[in-house]
């Protein structure tokens, strides 16, 4: 096994823009031509020296890079990262008190009482301010910390936004997969994520998500947020700990999150969904040699995977309906379609060449 890396593309939120266009002018952030091969355009700058040998997590909501605050969600990163980022940080990274117990209690099912009760929780942690913290509580499982590999630190800059980029080590690279077998995964909201693994179904586990009355004070809401996205990353990491072993292929849809319409992109950002299909799950799939393949979802939902024909069948709720008497999860038959269209394209592969 040799050493891989994973990267992760945060952005930068607009408080801090006149602080990087003043470091570009004074020369603290240098313009490179590297091609990190994180995103399409833009133009990449490289802190000096100075600044990436003083890198600290103060809170989630910011980045200490030498004399610069950099203000962006970064728990919005695998829970192994965010261990990591926040191990090399202590002495300086401080978090809001009894997060772990509330974190949790968004794992298992909530009713109304329940809800208030986690929602009273969150504004007394947000009452003693934040403290100085001992380890990593904003992760259900206990992690090894790998390699924050600050020297690797970018910026960048486009159409007028800002973006940094944290690289870290990941000493796990496989040449050859652990499995053998194709597998589909369909995302969605309820379940996060659904996968097909020949005749067996793995979905992530239902994630409360209380709602904050509109007019909560503006830090109480953010720590909700950022309490909400780190249960329902949780709920995906504990999928890609069951699917990747299993898996040769990985089959994942081919989705421009900038064309849906309603509010499937805003939500699927909300709840880890959008960094965990375009991210975390193809970044972790190829450090273990997985080969991962894009196809078209198109009419995966509508179709019956256990028919030699593409019959169409009815959706509802959570059930899929077949004319021909077939009935399926509806999110496990859409999978099961990912790994159908995949094995009909690589028939169609053999038969050109």
């Amino acid at each position: 096994m040799t050493q891989h890396t994973t990267h992760h593309v945060i952005r930068v939120k607009r408080t801090a823009y006149p602080q990087l266009q003043q470091a570009v002018a004074s020369g603290q952030l240098q313009p490179t031509q590297e091609n990190l091969d994180v995103m399409d355009q833009g133009q990449v700058y490289q802190p000096v020296p100075q600044l990436l040998n003083a890198q600290n997590l103060v809170h989630d909501r910011e980045l200490k890079l030498g004399t610069l605050t950099i203000a962006g969600e970064f728990s919005r990163v695998p829970e192994q990262e965010h261990t990591s980022i926040i191990t090399a940080s202590l002495g300086v990274y401080r978090q809001y008190p009894g997060v772990y117990p509330l974190l949790t209690a968004l794992l298992v099912p909530m009713l109304p009482a329940d809800e208030a009760a986690w929602l009273a929780g969150v504004r007394a942690a947000v009452a003693q301010g934040r403290q100085l913290a001992a380890g990593a509580d904003m992760v259900d499982d206990i992690w090894v910390p790998t390699d924050w590999l600050r020297d690797r630190t970018r910026l960048i800059g486009l159409a007028g936004d800002w973006f940094i980029v944290l690289y870290f080590a990941q000493p796990d690279r496989r040449t050859v997969p652990e499995g053998r077998a194709v597998v589909g995964l369909d995302i969605g909201l309820s379940p996060l994520a659904t996968a097909a693994a020949g005749q067996q179904q793995l979905a992530t586990w239902p994630v409360a998500e209380p709602t904050v009355p509109a007019g909560e004070w503006a830090e109480v809401r953010a720590l909700a947020e950022t309490l909400s996205y780190a249960a329902a990353r949780a709920a995906l990491e504990d999928l890609m700990v069951h699917v990747l072993p299993q898996a040769g292929t990985l089959v994942m849809e081919q989705i421009d999150y900038v064309k849906f319409r309603g509010d499937f992109t805003a939500t699927a950002r909300r709840r880890a969904v959008a960094d965990f299909h375009q991210s975390w799950m193809p970044q972790r799939a190829h450090a273990r040699g997985i080969t991962v393949m894009r196809v078209s979802p198109a009419f995966t939902s509508q179709i019956c995977s256990q028919c030699r024909a593409h019959t169409l069948g009815t959706r509802q709720g959570p059930t899929f309906t077949c004319p021909q008497g077939h009935i399926l999860n509806a999110h496990f038959n859409a999978a099961k379609n990912l790994v159908r269209r995949y094995w009909g394209q690589q028939a169609r592969a053999r038969r050109l060449t």
